[in-house]
């Protein structure tokens, strides 16, 4: 079934790719998980320092696929509210994400620590793009 491409609100997409990247910024801040995903994955500040620069311009790819995936999907199933918009980013988030991040826990050897960390972020970056995309989408 074709999407219509004007069916979807580019808008709430711009919005829900500015909260994942905000989310995975605070999220990866000393503040929060910053310290303890370092640890996790064997690196130093110094070590993310040199490759600062590259990883922001490059993780918003991955981020602008993800608001524009979930819009076409959610325009796709007809979801017009915010619950369902959240419902179908826990889905997307539980079948497609969890199992890829656990996927490189055993074929990669990240650690179930660095898994954890990073699924937590997916999955609040996922409900608020889905709450976003629901809601105006």
């Amino acid at each position: 079934m074709p999407i219509p491409i004007e069916t979807i609100n580019w808008l709430a997409v711009l919005g829900a790719f500015i909260a994942n990247i905000a989310v995975g910024a605070v999220w990866y801040s000393p503040l929060l998980m910053g310290n303890r995903w370092l640890h996790s994955t064997g690196r130093t500040h110094d070590d993310i320092q040199d490759d600062s620069q590259s990883a922001i311009a490059l993780v918003m790819i991955p981020a602008a696929a993800n608001a524009i995936a979930l819009a076409i999907l959610t325009a796709g199933l007809g979801i017009t509210s915010t619950y369902g918009g959240i419902a179908l980013a826990m889905l997307i988030w539980l079948c497609f994400v969890v199992p890829t991040n656990f996927i490189e826990v055993i074929f990669d050897r990240k650690t179930v620590e660095t898994a954890l960390i990073n699924n937590g972020n997916f999955l609040i970056s996922f409900v608020i793009m889905g709450a976003i995309i629901g809601t105006w989408g």
